[in-house]
């Protein structure tokens, strides 16, 4: 009986993970951070442009003076 319950958790927790990983990769629902990596910066400025929103990085990845605080 114990080692069918630890096998269940243990399925369970893969489970959960491998949705984690897969809505990560994707770019899902997330929380709201304050920091984005510098890698990452042209591609938020692309989202933000399809938008039609000012973008919030400057080309070298700094961010934008012009936007004030995000």
């Amino acid at each position: 009986m114990s080692g069918l319950f630890i096998g269940l958790v243990a399925v369970f927790v893969v489970i959960v993970l491998i949705i984690t990983i897969y809505r990560l990769r994707r770019g899902g629902p997330g929380p709201t951070v304050n920091w984005v990596p510098r890698r990452l910066r042209g591609r938020v400025n692309r989202g933000f442009g399809e938008q039609g929103w000012q973008k919030p990085y400057d080309d070298e990845g700094n961010r934008n003076p012009d936007r004030g605080q995000l």
